[in-house]
C-alpha cells in the first residue's frame, strides 16, 4: 500500500522585513524541528520514493536538514 505524507516547512526566520517571502531561510527553532523531523522519520522507519516540494529557500532547508538525519543518506 502507497502512503503519502504532507508536510510543511520548518519555523522560518522574519528577522529581514526587505527581504522577499519565498527567500526567508529557517530560524534556528526551525533548523532544530527538521533535524528532529528527520531523526523521527528514521526511527520510524520510513522510507521516501518521491519529495514533491517548493522551491523556496525554507522548504529547501527543511527537507536537507531532514535528509541529513535518515538512513538513505
Amino acid at each position: 500500500m502507497r502512503t503519502l505524507f504532507l508536510l510543511r516547512h520548518a519555523k522560518s526566520d522574519w528577522d529581514d522585513p526587505n527581504l522577499p517571502d519565498f527567500d526567508r531561510p529557517l530560524a534556528l527553532r526551525g533548523r532544530d524541528a527538521a533535524i528532529r523531523m528527520g531523526v523521527y522519520w528514521r526511527q520510524a522507519g520510513l522510507h521516501v520514493d518521491l519529495v514533491l516540494s517548493s522551491p523556496s529557500m525554507r522548504t529547501r532547508q527543511t527537507l536537507a536538514l531532514m535528509e541529513g538525519q535518515t538512513a538513505d543518506r
